[in-house]
């Protein structure tokens, strides 16, 4: 609590009220190890004189779960298996057989072998239905409990069974566990002639190397601009971040520092970037860029490097240290401190921030009394303008606001329910056998015939699940027919269906304009529909990386960023100080 503020609550407040205050912050604080012993005794009483029973360790669970409700979101304790799970993610590799797997109409689906994995080498495919492991059915399994049958120790042996679409028979596979890496570059390539482009989709132990290489590899092709891609990127380790930030950045240049408690830290620039100031470069960021990701785009926009375009990213700012608890495997991922950006920019959101803190300035913040101007100044606080080192004005709001703001694409209703009751996956997996037998290269000059259009309307209207979803306005519709047959009810007539012939007339008229209302949004989005079945059936034939490459071509943040790269006078007035 600001010391001001303590002042004038004490010039303020009435005496007693003085007193109250303070005996709650007494009593807040107490004695450590007294709060530890009284919640022994608590565990204790329970252990011995619980009218049932109680496991020990799932009241300790719950004690310990509860913890997040009075600090951060991204203060927990591991079990073995999620402390396990954090280690593959840092590590970035795991024995498995290397697949990505999802749930599909209630069925374990592979999405995508990965190239060169054991899974890629005995022929898995896009598509394929995992339906036993080890001999029995995968009906009903979780999807992580999946996954854990799935990984284990490498050298050691799977036994899966499939269904593919067009094989009549079930297939038996055993396939060797291999060490599976998770590529921290899933994609790089170039998006023009000149412009090369890097997918950074996580920051694990092995981005750095990753990220370099693919650099490196661009620039011998020609690369003389890049965008840099940090979109969905969680983030990941510190260090990485510091180092990434470090290709871009000059020797000496401070990348983050970190405040807390207990620690507080600077990392510089320790090395020229390979990257260096000459080359053009735009970092592309949305809502879902957090951590490790803002510190690069940050540290990038403060010592004006690059453009930032897209969204304003998540606003997770705070350090987390690891602490083992025992040796069964149990760790406290506990937040030891915040992230500051080169010029002072703290890059966690409010709402990311400590809760008690943020509980015990909204009670103080309550009471009346307080000085003429304390909240106007907290306000004004939150809202601190910065400067690049160009002396570009940026606002401390928490998270990074990009320079130029861009949405992601506009996308039809149809299309949007299209996508998440992955209709075009399914009518990829079905279609592809049937287009290659027929002699069509799918490639990305694959043109979608008018008849696989229409094909897949059909596929569309022969799945019910899919038929049977409704428009708002349907929905509406149905609300509007429920209340006029209460209220018919209410009245005294008892009729399953409306009475009035004109209501029922003009409601069954709404309802067929609404259906060829939808019906209609079907060929209106015909383009977003062709576009999307080339890309899953690329996606099916090549693997992600085409899927990637073809979605490039339509993304409206990466079109803006080549539109910028390409434009000089464009690219340095965005990195200049405006006049006003």
């Amino acid at each position: 609590m600001n010391k001001k503020i303590i002042l004038n609550l004490k010039l303020f407040l009435p005496a007693f009220l003085i007193c109250m205050v303070s005996f709650s912050f007494a009593d807040k604080t107490g004695d450590f190890y007294e709060e530890v012993s009284r919640f022994n005794r608590v565990l204790s009483e329970i252990n011995l004189k619980y009218v049932e029973e109680v496991d020990p360790s799932k009241i300790t669970d719950a004690a310990l779960d509860g913890i997040r409700n009075i600090l951060d979101p991204h203060t927990t304790v591991f079990s073995p298996k999620d402390y396990d799970d954090l280690k593959v993610t840092t590590d970035g590799q795991f024995g498995g057989i290397g697949i990505t797997i999802s749930v599909r109409d209630n069925q374990l689906t592979v999405i995508s072998p990965l190239q060169g994995t054991p899974a890629f080498a005995v022929g898995l495919q896009a598509g394929d239905r995992i339906i036993k492991i080890e001999g029995k059915s995968t009906r009903d399994l979780p999807l992580d409990k999946a996954v854990e049958k799935l990984r284990g120790k490498v050298g050691t042996n799977v036994n899966i069974t499939i269904a593919r679409e067009g094989v009549t028979q079930p297939i038996d596979y055993t396939i060797k566990r291999a060490i599976i890496v998770v590529h921290a570059v899933p994609y790089a390539g170039f998006v023009s002639k000149d412009i090369g482009y890097i997918k950074l989709a996580q920051f694990s132990q092995k981005t750095v190397s990753e990220l370099e290489q693919a650099i490196k590899d661009l620039k011998k092709q020609g690369m003389k601009k890049m965008i840099l891609d940090l979109r969905f990127n969680p983030g990941g380790l510190l260090n990485q971040a510091v180092e990434v930030s470090e290709l871009f950045l000059k020797k000496g240049n401070v990348v983050v520092s970190t405040k807390g408690r207990t620690q507080e830290t600077e990392s510089v620039a320790t090395k020229n970037g390979i990257l260096n100031d000459k080359t053009p470069l735009v970092v592309l960021v949305n809502e879902g860029s957090a951590s490790a990701s803002e510190i690069v785009a940050g540290a990038i926009q403060d010592w004006d490097r690059g453009v930032i375009l897209g969204k304003a990213t998540f606003g997770k700012g705070s350090v987390q240290t690891i602490f083992p608890l025992n040796n069964q495997g149990h760790a406290l991922k506990l937040t030891t401190a915040l992230y500051y950006l080169p010029m002072g920019r703290c890059i966690n959101k409010p709402e990311n921030a400590i809760k008690t803190k943020n509980e015990a300035e909204a009670n103080f913040e309550d009471y009346e009394g307080l000085e003429e101007g304390t909240k106007a100044d907290t306000a004004a606080a939150d809202t601190q303008v910065y400067h690049t080192a160009g002396g570009r004005k940026m606002f401390g709001d928490g998270g990074i606001t990009p320079d130029i703001e861009v949405d992601l694409n506009t996308i039809p209703w149809i299309v949007q329910l299209q996508e998440r009751m992955t209709m075009f996956f399914k009518f990829a997996i079905r279609y592809r056998p049937l287009l290659e037998k027929s002699g069509y290269k799918l490639d990305e000059n694959f043109e979608v015939p008018d008849s696989l259009y229409t094909a897949f309307k059909n596929f569309c209207a022969a799945d019910t699940t899919f038929s049977k979803v409704k428009t708002n306005a349907q929905a509406t519709a149905d609300i509007i027919e429920d209340i006029l047959l209460k209220e018919q009810n209410f009245l005294g007539d008892s009729s399953e269906t409306i009475s009035s012939k004109e209501l029922a007339q003009s409601l069954t008229e709404l309802k067929k304009q609404l259906h060829l209302h939808r019906e209609l949004q079907f060929d209106n989005s015909k383009s977003y529909i062709l576009d999307a079945i080339k890309r899953e059936l690329l996606a099916a034939a090549m693997g992600d990386e085409a899927r990637i490459a073809h979605g490039l071509k339509t993304d409206k943040q990466v079109l803006e960023a080549i539109k910028i790269l390409n434009d000089k006078a464009l690219y340095k007035k965005t990195l200049t100080p405006s006049k006003k």
